[in-house]
């Protein structure tokens, strides 16, 4: 919910906020400290911010749930890189594991997670397609070819939300450019602290999101409750501007027109209608991703939130520098669906792929199903069976260049694969 509040009293009031951490978030006491340490902050985070509600005034885009345009409809792509900060080898999570997290993102942000379906009637309609992709970056600051995931080890035991994961000479990793890449840490992350981002207007240097390697992607090290890739998800909402669904006081202001007043954070993984500051008829908004609820319970970003999102990427905003990066060339993104009469149930990631690629159905039936390769030239290259709803193939022997798969019984079309 949105109501009158000066932007100054704002950052003031930020900065009066409790230092004490609330569940496993830390971007609300991330920004008290970086305010706090650099106060010449204040007006670039006032700059921001009036920047934003200028933007937002002249979309007004929502009538009765419909969405008429606002700030564009393209789809804005952000190339990743992904700093793996490790101090033993259960640290170091597989690219399998940054694909998952890469394709949850991916479907969040376009509204095609399937638990959609679990919102209740009565909002969904607010769900919102804040057509926005991330990519894993396949072009590095050098213009060489890269993996986009970078590995270091370090001999620190453990970080906390105060950057030094940010810094190679502090047992980190340095950041790429900020206006080409987004930058997100995975490491062993102390106190509780699932994960932190800055806010647009922050150094470049401490510019990203840092992700606790327990809570990052869906496959591997990922934890219950948060082993469904929406601690990336809630952070780099923050990344882009997003604030907390309560907006960080009792009954406070997130800046957005068309969540509901809510008076706190919420925990677990609630149902029915939790009613708090007068919210009638249907109460707080606890499956919105800007919430603190569990992976399970988190199912949508509004149109409001979109069009908060997507004013930064607005000619003058603080993202707007990354429709011009160079961080990511040609290819599609990681949930990418294959033609018209194509089976829906199957995805394919990270595409472009570089030494493996997840399949993941939600068809049980598709187990043991014939999946063929083929090259440009109509050759079969691989045959094999899918042996699992979560099933990776190995594409190590196969060179360069451009694929297509089949599933036996999976409809017309064929999945295209670029091979990097």
């Amino acid at each position: 919910m949105r109501h009158p509040l000066h932007l100054s009293a704002f950052l003031l009031l930020l900065l009066r906020l409790p230092a004490v951490a609330q569940q496993g978030c830390r971007s609300v006491e991330y920004k008290q400290d970086q305010l706090l340490h650099n106060p010449g902050l204040t007006a670039t985070f006032l700059e921001i911010e009036s920047f934003t509600h200028r933007q937002m005034e002249r979309s007004r885009v929502i009538v009765n749930g419909v969405d008429h345009g606002g700030n564009g409809t393209t789809t804005i792509t952000v190339p990743v890189v992904v700093h793996i900060v490790y101090n033993n080898p259960t640290q170091n999570i597989t690219d399998a594991q940054v694909q998952s997290q890469i394709a949850v993102l991916n479907m969040d942000y376009r509204k095609r997670n399937r638990d959609t379906s679990q919102i209740p009637s009565y909002y969904r309609n607010l769900a919102a397609d804040c057509g926005i992709r991330f990519m894993l970056a396949n072009v590095d600051t050098n213009g060489k070819s890269t993996t986009g995931i970078i590995r270091r080890q370090t001999q620190q035991q453990g970080f906390s939300y105060n950057d030094a994961v940010k810094f190679t000479a502090r047992g980190g990793d340095d950041a790429w450019d900020r206006d080409r890449y987004l930058n997100i840490w995975v490491c062993d992350l102390t106190d509780g602290v699932l994960g932190y981002s800055s806010a647009p207007g922050c150094p470049k240097q401490n510019d990203g999101v840092t992700i606790d390697y327990t809570t990052f992607g869906t496959t591997g090290t990922a934890a219950t409750p948060f082993n469904l890739g929406r601690t990336a998800t809630h952070e780099i909402g923050h990344w882009l501007n997003l604030i907390h669904i309560w907006g960080d006081a009792a009954c406070g202001n997130d800046d957005v027109d068309d969540t509901p007043q809510q008076g706190t954070a919420t925990h677990g993984n609630p149902s029915g209608m939790i009613f708090s500051c007068g919210n009638t008829p249907y109460g707080n908004l606890y499956m919105d991703y800007m919430d603190f609820t569990d992976d399970a319970g988190m199912h949508l970003f509004t149109y409001g939130q979109r069009e908060r999102i997507r004013s930064l990427f607005a000619e003058g905003g603080a993202r707007y520098p990354l429709l011009t990066s160079t961080g990511y060339v040609g290819g599609s993104e990681t949930t990418e669906d294959p033609g018209p009469g194509s089976d829906m149930s199957i995805r394919i990631y990270p595409n472009p792929a570089v030494g493996s690629l997840w399949i993941t159905t939600s068809n049980t039936s598709y187990t043991g199903a014939v999946l063929d390769v083929y090259n440009q030239v109509g050759q079969k290259v691989v045959t094999t069976r899918i042996s699992g709803v979560n099933f990776q193939l190995d594409l190590s022997s196969l060179s360069k260049g451009i694929y297509f798969l089949r599933v036996n019984g999976a409809g017309k079309n064929d999945w295209k694969l670029v091979k990097m």
